[in-house]
């Protein structure tokens, strides 16, 4: 499975280590990216992970400049994640497998959505695009206004996954 991913974890609560572990126990993961059934593109130049990947961390050769998205959509939204998070691992706890499961389904849609919502968040702080790259987007119609927005492939390959770490 190809995909860019970034581990959805309850953070600066001095619970990471106590997370991980009940989870672990639990034996089920949360990842956020672009798996590989979403990976294919349209155009079918390049996949959907490797331009998330170009995109996340820039290509000097090419003049694009590191535009990253789901690390820093998960940092900025990590206390209402946390908190689904921390639901999960009470339900772990209790050894409601199937709880922790339904919690963390609620956190990798909160993960995906915030990763999604990144691409136009003011917080996001991208560079504006170069003048050509903004011509080359209006002759083909696309949103010139927001970098890494063309037709929202991209964007909405972005999903999660709640899996058996086995």
């Amino acid at each position: 499975m190809l995909r860019v991913t970034a581990d959805v974890k309850e953070n600066d609560s001095g619970l990471q280590g106590a997370v991980g572990d009940l989870l672990e126990l639990a034996g089920l993961q949360v990842l956020v990216g672009i798996p590989e059934e979403k990976d294919s593109r349209e155009d079918g130049q390049i996949g959907n992970a490797t331009l998330m990947y170009i995109h996340s961390n820039g290509s000097p050769i090419n003049n694009i400049p590191a535009r990253p998205v789901i690390e820093p959509a998960l940092e900025n939204d990590k206390e209402r994640i946390g908190q689904v998070m921390g639901d999960a691992v009470k339900a772990a706890m209790d050894n409601d497998i199937d709880g922790a499961r339904k919690h963390l389904e609620r956190a990798g849609m909160a993960g995906q959505n915030a990763a999604r919502d990144w691409f136009t968040n003011p917080a996001n702080g991208f560079e504006p695009l170069l003048p050509e790259t903004a011509r080359r987007k209006q002759q083909r119609g696309a949103d010139i206004e927001r970098p890494l927005i063309d037709t929202g492939a991209l964007r909405s390959a972005i999903t999660y996954v709640v899996e058996d770490k086995s």
